[in-house]
């Protein structure tokens, strides 16, 4: 998963990130706090500034631990290699799901657990497991981002597929939803991406409209591997270890009231609300 990726100074195991305090958009509460007047000649305005907010990213640390023979070591010579590849991936797996959906204990906090989330609610009637047009106008409308991206459960594909509009007698395919040349599916122009961190269709986070550059990140530089043969050196086995220490959170510390609609908040984040 892509993300706001903050560098830490060398040495460093967390960081600060400070925000701007922006929860709503109106008069007096932009940028947090900052208001404009308009004023006679040579009167000053009222002085505002910005408001800041900030939370700690600390860095929390996943592992992974395993064993191979000597005899397999001398059978398959690339098995160092499958090793290796299999801890790294399995460890980037482990990070990108936190990412979306950790609980923030010992591991990022993720996006379904974020306070600035924002759930749409089902259609009055809507059948169980199913999307319609009016979900995704009304996720995209509550929407506020620069760069999105859709997330999807595979599962969610075959009714993306099947969507209509009605229309009189007959029915209308939704022109939002639509398969660009590069054979690539977009809803509004943008990207639908497959995730199996998503859960399964029907359920919350089955899925989701992001903008990831609003979620911060920090990592101790990557996956780390190392080998040792004194581990298991009586039963000839050589061990792998790979680790990895990241830590993530939403940015905005709550939904955004809009200027007009103040009903309706908005967020880098939105997802459907569970149809079963």
């Amino acid at each position: 998963l892509g993300s706001g990726r903050i560098p830490l100074r060398a040495g460093s195991n967390g960081v600060t990130v400070r925000t701007i305090n922006e929860t709503s958009r109106a008069t007096g509460s932009r940028w947090g706090a900052v208001q404009a007047y308009w004023v006679d000649e040579g009167t000053a305005p009222t002085a505002s500034r910005p408001k800041f907010g900030k939370f700690d990213l600390k860095l929390a640390k996943i592992a992974a631990l395993g064993y191979d023979t000597g005899e397999l070591e001398q059978d398959a010579t690339a098995f160092q290699a499958v090793m290796t590849t299999a801890f790294a991936d399995e460890l980037q797996f482990m990070v990108e799901d936190a990412i979306y959906e950790g609980d923030g204990a010992g591991k990022p906090l993720g996006i379904l657990n974020a306070p600035a989330l924002v759930t749409i609610a089902k259609e009055t009637g809507q059948a169980a497991a199913s999307i319609t047009t009016k979900n995704l106008s009304k996720m995209w409308a509550r929407f506020t981002g620069r760069d999105p991206v859709w997330f999807i459960n595979r599962d969610v594909n075959p009714e993306l597929d099947a969507l209509s509009i009605p229309a009189g007698t007959g029915v209308l395919e939704p022109r939002f939803v639509v398969y660009g040349s590069d054979g690539l599916l977009r809803i509004k122009g943008a990207p639908v991406v497959e995730l199996e961190y998503c859960p399964t269709l029907g359920t919350v986070g089955d899925i989701m409209l992001a903008d990831m550059s609003a979620y911060a990140y920090i990592d101790g530089g990557g996956v780390r591997q190392a080998q040792s043969m004194h581990v298991a050196f009586t039963t000839d086995e050589m061990a792998f270890r790979a680790t990895m220490r990241c830590d993530g959170q939403v940015m905005p510390r709550a939904a955004l009231t809009p200027f007009k609609g103040t009903g309706n908040t908005r967020s880098p984040f939105v997802v459907l609300a569970s149809r079963a």
